[in-house]
């Protein structure tokens, strides 16, 4: 018994040995107003060079976008977004990187680094989007611009979107690829009946039955008299 509780907890300290290095980012381009907040919550502008690390939230203002350099990935923090880097480790074999999207959208390029596989994964209040090796770009809506993301709802319910697809959120349900295209197209109502329509261009017109064919009885044969004889007899 001792020695299966030694190997147990020797597989368990192998397992923490496991080389853990924490990564930072790095803002590329600012355009317009974006702003970070600091450890001590307080906001400040948002300049190219500026380092990201875990735990930075940005912010990005009207007509303001910013790039910013996540390991071999490249972030693109649309206008009026509010995101926050939550994790960025390299681990032995994968980089992972994880943001919290609170509001707006943000369009993700992600590329290994150091020919590790990378494990990105964005979650906001409605939804989770998780992926190795793709382009897309997620929001109320999640577009997949290259390779396969999976989506998963609070509710857990999942679906994979390829390329050139595009997932909705309904509620707390997702809607596939067809439901989302659906949900854009517009219904036509007529209120009422066109006037073209009311009237036939075809004129109907009457034409006189044609009268019944006689009819034709047999004639019925005349009589001919018979001669009658009076007999007298006298006494």
């Amino acid at each position: 018994m001792k020695r299966y509780t030694f190997m147990a907890l020797a597989l368990f300290a192998l397992a923490a040995a496991v080389p853990l290095f924490a990564l930072d980012g790095q803002v590329v381009t600012v355009n317009g107003k974006c702003e970070f907040q600091d450890a001590a919550g307080v906001w400040k502008t948002l300049k190219s060079g500026d380092p990201v690390t875990s735990g930075t939230m940005i912010s990005t203002g009207f007509k303001s976008e910013a790039t910013v350099k996540l390991g071999g990935s490249m972030l693109t923090i649309r206008p009026l977004t509010r995101m926050t880097l939550t994790q960025l480790v390299e681990r032995e074999d994968t980089v992972d990187t994880e943001l919290y999207l609170e509001v707006g959208n943000v369009k993700a390029e992600v590329n290994p680094l150091n020919n590790k596989k990378n494990g990105f994964t964005v979650k906001s209040p409605v939804a989770t989007a998780s992926v190795r090796g793709t382009v897309f770009e997620i929001g109320e809506d999640l577009v997949v611009i290259r390779g396969s993301v999976a989506f998963v709802t609070p509710i857990g319910q999942k679906r994979v979107a390829k390329a050139g697809q595009e997932l909705k959120l309904v509620g707390e349900s997702v809607a596939s690829p067809v439901a989302a295209l659906q949900t854009k197209m517009e219904t036509i109502v007529l209120t009422s009946t066109p006037a073209t329509e009311v009237k036939s261009p075809v004129v109907a017109t009457t034409v006189a039955a044609p009268p019944p064919p006689p009819v034709i009885t047999a004639a019925k044969p005349k009589l001919q008299p018979t001669p009658t004889t009076l007999a007298l007899e006298v006494n």
